[in-house]
């Protein structure tokens, strides 16, 4: 097994930021070990040239009521200097989410990284260093 890690940025509303590659675009991620799902926000699926996938379904998060998603076909990504994969994502609207960042003067965030992807790459989130370690299989 390969350990390889990228920085983590503490925000002052305490959520952890990842900074990101998605097919070649820098993005900002939060990182939500309670998101079952990793998501980009639906109004950026251009500009991170992603392509839908299936069907619209309903998403539930920590908001009120449901929220119509769709999925991406997988896509590349990128984490810190080590880490390229693939991964699929939710497309979801995350208006409400930056809405209540900015009104705490926290920046925009362009997606989460959720648990489907810290658990399929082993993921250790160390608070102390503020990186996140992923732990890659290696052939």
């Amino acid at each position: 097994m390969r350990k390889v890690f990228t920085k983590l940025k503490v925000l002052k509303t305490k959520h952890i930021l990842c900074k990101a590659w998605i097919n070649g675009k820098k993005a900002k991620l939060l990182v939500d070990t309670g998101a079952s799902n990793s998501c980009i926000h639906s109004d950026l699926q251009d500009h991170f040239e992603l392509q839908k996938y299936g069907e619209p379904f309903q998403a539930s998060g920590a908001s009120d009521g449901k929220m119509e998603a769709i999925m991406t076909l997988n896509c590349n990504i990128k984490l810190g200097r080590n880490y390229k994969g693939k991964q699929a994502f939710v497309l979801l609207d995350l208006s409400h989410v930056n809405d209540t960042l900015n009104t705490q003067g926290v920046e925009k965030i362009d997606g989460v990284i959720g648990a489907d992807f810290l658990k399929e790459n082993n993921a250790v989130i160390d608070y102390s260093l503020s990186k996140l370690f992923l732990q890659l299989e290696c052939f």
